[in-house]
């Protein structure tokens, strides 16, 4: 128990740093930043490499050298789309990091004497950590491959690949587990369907 809180310990002080409403703001802010990354970064700038014939994701998927080498060469003319697209992806894991961190923050902020239930956005909380991580490190190792084409360790392939499973293994129980903690906080919020559960508690 001692060491669960203190793996709680670090987004509670996150979620009682500041005030519910100032979490909104930046959940808006946030949320701004995700959706105009998605729309007007990723979208257009993916067509641009498209058009080379693989994608980014392409790369990623990649096993072999030989897989991975020919994907590059066929970057080449289109590699500063690779490496914008690169820039953007680290400004999407930040607006995303905030975004749930700020949507859970609130949900706690609603379950503050619900202790059980409060550990749904706490556990999403710390998915949300490891996911965007793991997410952070997926590209880095995809930068590493693209900036060094002649010379890159082999090893990388393998980095990638492994960061880019656990992570989706994280965001598959990640976007459930914030879906599920703010239909419990809108439950408690607007409906007596937890008031026996509470009574029972107390």
């Amino acid at each position: 128990m001692k060491r669960l809180n203190a793996l709680f310990r670090p987004v509670e002080r996150y979620a009682d740093g500041v005030s519910p409403k100032t979490h909104g703001i930046v959940a808006i802010v946030s949320l701004a930043t995700f959706v105009g990354v998605i729309a007007l970064g990723f979208v257009p700038v993916t067509r641009q490499i498209e058009t080379s014939g693989y994608t980014t994701s392409d790369l990623q998927d990649a096993t072999t050298r030989a897989e991975v080498d020919t994907i590059l060469q066929a970057f080449e003319p289109v590699m500063d789309s690779v490496m914008l697209l690169s820039v953007l992806d680290y400004i999407f894991i930040l607006a995303g990091f905030f975004l749930f961190f700020s949507l859970h923050s609130l949900v706690l902020h609603t379950l503050a004497f619900h202790d059980r239930l409060a550990l749904i956005p706490k556990i999403g909380m710390v998915l949300t950590v490891f996911s965007r991580l793991l997410d952070s490190l997926e590209n880095l190792w995809v930068i590493l491959i693209y900036t060094n084409p002649e010379d890159y360790a082999t090893i990388l392939i393998s980095l990638m690949n492994a960061s880019e499973t656990l992570k989706w293994t994280l965001v598959r129980v990640e976007y459930p587990t914030l879906g599920v903690a703010i239909v419990v906080a809108l439950l408690i919020r607007y409906t007596s369907v937890f008031d026996k559960y509470v009574a029972s508690r107390h």
